[in-house]
């Protein structure tokens, strides 16, 4: 029984850590490597984002640099 609880506890710290994992990465990914044509499958999508190639990148870097912090 005492080896399940282990194995439940272990799975449970990967899970927690999973998500600022996630975001530090792709906060990263959008601050250094932010796409450069306005697409609808990667990057900070909004309709005020979208509006432009200056407001894309703007916006894409800092969302970036925000969930890298």
């Amino acid at each position: 029984m005492e080896e399940f609880q282990m194995g439940f506890w272990i799975f449970m710290f990967i899970m927690v850590l999973l998500i600022p994992l996630t975001m530090i990465f792709f906060g990263w990914l959008l601050f250094r490597k932010t796409p450069k044509e306005i697409n609808y499958v990667y990057g900070y999508r909004t309709k005020r984002s979208m509006m432009n190639e200056e407001t894309w990148r703007f916006a894409n870097q800092y969302f970036g640099k925000a969930w890298y912090l």
